[in-house]
């Protein structure tokens, strides 16, 4: 069952978890089989709030998931990064993206030809233009997920 999952409190306190994560929050809640008069009903008041937080909580498309700047990056720019190749001693500003079949698509502009900053320009330039190839549909997998992501 997409993110609900039954736990055990203490020996014989049984309850119903539902969790996810949408844009870094996550969000959580119990459902106790005492309190909703057994696991049945546990379980559906789970699955009721999970459904009506889903309907309410906007999914990452895939193309937002690809400018988040991740905690390596140095260049300030997602998909941006300096290179230093050996036929290019100066080093070169290079635009990356991973599509969603696996695939990578990958610019690169010199720096001893367009200048330091006029590179970095470009790559950044490169990789909005790389966005364009990918979708903007919700990032999710679960079935369930995606039917209240539509």
């Amino acid at each position: 069952m997409y993110a609900i999952s039954r736990h055990e409190r203490r020996p014989g306190i049984w309850y119903w978890l539902v969790m996810f994560t949408r844009q870094g929050k996550r969000y959580y809640k119990s459902f106790y089989d005492v309190r909703r008069g057994g696991s049945e009903n546990a379980l559906a008041a789970a699955k009721a709030w999970r459904d009506g937080q889903l309907a309410a909580i906007k999914a990452l498309t895939k193309r937002n998931f690809c400018q988040i700047k991740r905690t390596s990056n140095q260049s300030g720019a997602p998909g941006v990064h300096f290179i230093r190749p050996k036929n290019h001693p100066q080093g070169c500003w290079a635009a990356r993206l991973k599509l969603p079949d696996g695939r990578e698509r990958t610019k690169t502009f010199s720096v001893r030809k367009y200048g330091e900053s006029r590179a970095f320009e470009l790559a950044v330039e490169a990789r909005s233009q790389l966005l364009d190839l990918v979708d903007d549909k919700p990032f999710l997998r679960d079935q369930v997920a995606m039917k209240f992501a539509r």
